[in-house]
């Protein structure tokens, strides 16, 4: 039976550092870009540049805010191996009696994989993934075919263990 496992794995702390900065950079620019239409331009042109860099500054701001905010998170317990990330309501579910085997490997995300977040790859290989290289990866069976399921975690011995008990 495994060992009860469950953790909320972050975009890396590397990636933390770059993300901070860029929304403070994103909302105080737009701030001070208002401020300076108000103190120096007619109601008029403050009302357009609202309009106008108000969704631009949205769209900019709004990914990294999710980004930043973006978490993987991991539970084992005694019958399900479940992943998913969050906010969003994507995840997946392997049942502990399908899992074949499970490994910790280094994974290049935007190399092997197309990039972060969730990606799939033919065959059923599926990885969750906000940054690192330590992966652990589960083979099971479903509908009759191997899959793979590999999320990246700065934990990845624990849950190996929590797998493997």
């Amino acid at each position: 039976m495994p060992a009860s496992f469950t953790h909320h794995e972050r975009a890396t702390a590397r990636l933390h550092r770059f993300l901070g900065p860029l929304l403070v950079i994103e909302v105080v620019g737009f701030g001070m870009a208002m401020w300076a239409k108000w103190t120096f331009g007619d109601s008029g042109t403050v009302l357009v540049s609202f309009a106008v860099l108000g969704p631009v500054a949205l769209a900019v701001a709004a990914p990294t805010a999710i980004w930043w905010l973006m978490r993987v998170r991991i539970h084992v317990d005694n019958r399900l191996y479940r992943v998913q990330l969050w906010p969003f309501p994507l995840r997946s579910e392997v049942p502990i009696r399908s899992i074949r085997d499970a490994y910790v490997r280094e994974v290049r995300p935007l190399r092997q994989y197309g990039g972060w977040g969730v990606r799939w790859r033919r065959r059923g290989d599926i990885l969750y993934s906000l940054g690192g290289k330590r992966a652990v990866t589960v083979e099971y069976r479903r509908k009759g075919q191997t899959r793979k399921l590999t999320v990246t975690t700065e934990r990845a011995d624990e849950l190996l263990a929590a797998l493997s008990s």
